[in-house]
């Protein structure tokens, strides 16, 4: 017996590679375990985001993103969502192995600009001093003035900013596999609970799925895998049963 699968429609900008196409397909199709329609961004997004379950819009400019949010009543997820997921528990389990609570962590986040997201999802996450960064700030606030007493950096700068300070620990979002590792799960549990919205705890209960699942020897898990998506789907799928009334 064939069990319907739920569609992701993908929407991809022109000019993406095949390659990084073809991975984001196989991390929908074969962890998260649903379909996955690809969707050039130029094509009728009226007509072809139609039956889908989620849309993911990838490497688009926010407006970009606000239009197709137009077109749809399904949640609309973005590859920013969850990067700031990823970092957030990248930076928790740095704490972690300082020792220190998030209480009394001290962050900055270098570029701040460039994943808004991601400072609420901190203070969701209980970290109270956090240093959002900006290269405007540069002239009159240096960076390496401003990290001096920080614990953990978070540098979205590319290039690097030139100032980023060898220590304390920093962390960076260059590998292109973070954003992956909350993927499959988050998709799975939007598919699955009506008026489903992605917001701030959302962010926050992915990240915490994240630190749990984390060997003690590293600071994120070592890649997206059904086992993993299972556990971001259930972290992901109470906060958004609550919100919306929906049976667990």
């Amino acid at each position: 017996m064939t069990t319907h699968r739920k569609t992701v429609a993908l929407v991809v900008p022109e000019g993406s590679t095949a390659d990084a196409t073809q991975r984001l397909v196989t991390v929908i199709e074969n962890i998260a375990e649903l379909s996955c329609h690809v969707i050039p961004f130029g094509a009728d997004l009226h007509a072809t985001l139609a039956g889908a379950a989620v849309v993911l819009v990838v490497n688009a400019r926010p407006h970009h993103v606000r239009a197709v949010r137009d077109l749809v009543e399904v949640p609309v997820l973005t590859e920013q969502d969850t990067l700031a997921a990823a970092l957030t528990a990248n930076v928790l389990t740095l704490l972690l192995q300082q020792g220190r609570a998030p209480q009394t962590g001290r962050v900055v986040v270098a570029g701040a600009d460039q994943l808004p997201i991601l400072c609420p999802v901190l203070t969701a996450a209980g970290i109270a001093d956090i240093t959002a960064w900006n290269r405007d700030d540069a002239m009159g606030f240096p960076l390496r003035r401003i990290a001096v007493n920080a614990h953990v950096i978070v540098d979205l700068l590319d290039p690097r900013a030139d100032d980023v300070p060898p220590e304390p620990a920093v962390i960076t979002s260059a590998t292109g596999r973070e954003e992956l590792l909350a993927l499959p799960g988050l998709l799975r549990a939007l598919s699955e609970v009506p008026g489903a919205r992605v917001d701030v705890p959302v962010h926050h209960a992915c990240a915490l799925a994240l630190v749990m699942a984390t060997p003690p020897e590293l600071y994120l898990p070592a890649g997206p895998d059904v086992r993993l998506a299972e556990r971001v789907a259930a972290a992901a799928s109470w906060v958004l049963r609550r919100r919306t009334g929906h049976p667990c």
